[in-house]
C-alpha cells in the first residue's frame, strides 16, 4: 500500500511538473522546474522523464554530454517508421475531430467552449507542440500563422478521445490534404469584417488598460505600445490595414477551397447564425460532426450560457457595431475586399 502512494504521489508530480512547464515562457525558469523532476528521478528513468517534459515544453532538452546524446540518437529511418505509424494510428482512431477555422471575433473561443462542454472533448492547440492548447501566449506563438502543423496534429490525433480545436487558419490545398488524413471536420467562422475590427479594438485596448508603460503587447496583437493612446480612427485605419488583408483571403481561402471540392466545412455567420436561432445551429453543428442523442439540447444549452463570457472573449454580443467607422477606415477595407469581388461573393463580409 505505501508503495502504491509512494508511485501516486510520484505521478501526481510528474502530471503537475508537466502541466506548469507548459504554460512557462521563460526558459530558464522551465529547465529549472523541468531539471528539478528528470534529476531527481533514479537514472534509469531519465530519459523517460526527459521526454515527458520535452512532450509537455517543445523548448525543454535535457542537459547531457554529448556521449550519452550519443547513445539514445535515433536514425532518420526509425523516425520515418514511427510517424508512419502516428500518422496510421491517428488516420484510425476513429475519434471526433473538430477545426474550428475562425476569423477574429466570431465567436469561435464562446463555441468552441460550447462543443467542448456538449460533447466532452478536450481543447487542443494544432500549431504549436504542448501539452497546454492555451498557452499560445506564454510561449509567444500568437504572432504565428495558426495552420496546423503535423507534429501537433500526431499528437492531438493520439490523445485517445478526440478533440475541438480553435485557430485563425486560412486554408490551402495542403491543409484540406492534412484534414482528410487525420479526419477532422472543419467549421469556418466569419463575421462582418467592419464589426470586427470595432470588436478587435475593443480587445486591444482592454489589453493594455493598467500595464505599465514598459510592458507591450506586441507579441500579442503586432500593435504599437502607444495603441490605446492615439484616436480612434487612427487605431482603427491600423487594424484595417493589419487585418483587412487577412479577413479577406481567410474567407476567399475557404470558398474557393469549398467550389473546388477540396474540403466541406460547415459555414458559421456571427451575424445569421450566432445571433439567430440557437437551438437550429445547435441542430447543425451536431447533425455536421455526427454526435448523437441529446447532443444538440445540450450544445443549444452550452450556447445560451453567458455566465462566463468574458472568459470565452464575447465581447458584446450583438451585430452592427461597425455602422459608424470612419470613412477613411470603411474605404482602406472596400478597397482590398474589391480585388476579389470577381472571386467569390463578399458580401457576407463587407455588406451588400
Amino acid at each position: 500500500m505505501d508503495n502504491l502512494a509512494r508511485k501516486e504521489d510520484v505521478d501526481q508530480r510528474i502530471r503537475q511538473t508537466m502541466a506548469d512547464i507548459a504554460r512557462i515562457g521563460d526558459p530558464k525558469r522551465m529547465m529549472e522546474l523541468a531539471d528539478s523532476l528528470v534529476y531527481s528521478m533514479p537514472p534509469e528513468r531519465g530519459v523517460e522523464m526527459a521526454g515527458l517534459m520535452s512532450y509537455a515544453n517543445p523548448f525543454y532538452l535535457p542537459e547531457m554530454p554529448d556521449e550519452a546524446a550519443e547513445r539514445i540518437a535515433i536514425h532518420i529511418g526509425t523516425l520515418a517508421e514511427y510517424v508512419m505509424r502516428a500518422k496510421l494510428t491517428a488516420n484510425r482512431a476513429g475519434k471526433r475531430n473538430i477545426l474550428l477555422a475562425c476569423a477574429p471575433k466570431s465567436a469561435s473561443t464562446f463555441i468552441q467552449g460550447a462543443l467542448r462542454a456538449s460533447l466532452d472533448l478536450p481543447t487542443a492547440s494544432l500549431f504549436t507542440a504542448t501539452t497546454d492548447p492555451m498557452s499560445g501566449s506564454a510561449l509567444g506563438a500568437n504572432l504565428r500563422e495558426q495552420e496546423p502543423d503535423e507534429l501537433a496534429l500526431l499528437r492531438a490525433g493520439l490523445n485517445g478521445r478526440g478533440y475541438v480545436s480553435q485557430h485563425h487558419a486560412r486554408c490551402s490545398p495542403y491543409l484540406a490534404r492534412l484534414m482528410e488524413t487525420y479526419r477532422i471536420r472543419p467549421i469556418v467562422t466569419y463575421r462582418n469584417i467592419f464589426d470586427t475590427l470595432v470588436s478587435m479594438d475593443d480587445m486591444v485596448v482592454d489589453w493594455r488598460k493598467g500595464l505599465p508603460a514598459t510592458v507591450s503587447n506586441f507579441f500579442n496583437d503586432a500593435m504599437p505600445q502607444n495603441y490605446h493612446l492615439r484616436d480612434r480612427e487612427a487605431r482603427l485605419m491600423m487594424l484595417a490595414r493589419r487585418w483587412a488583408p487577412w479577413l479577406t483571403q481567410f474567407y476567399v481561402s475557404w470558398r474557393k477551397s469549398e467550389a473546388l471540392g477540396f474540403v466541406k466545412p460547415l459555414w458559421i455567420s456571427y451575424d445569421a447564425d450566432f445571433l439567430g436561432d440557437k437551438s437550429a445551429l445547435a441542430a447543425r453543428i451536431v447533425d455536421y460532426v455526427g454526435a448523437s442523442g441529446d447532443a444538440a439540447l445540450r450544445l443549444a444549452a452550452a450556447f445560451e450560457d453567458r455566465s462566463d463570457a468574458s472568459a470565452k472573449r464575447l465581447n458584446k454580443g450583438v451585430a452592427g457595431r461597425g455602422r459608424d467607422i470612419p470613412d477613411a477606415v470603411r474605404a482602406h477595407v472596400m478597397a482590398v475586399a474589391s480585388a476579389y469581388a470577381d472571386d467569390v461573393d463578399l458580401a457576407p463580409l463587407v455588406g451588400g
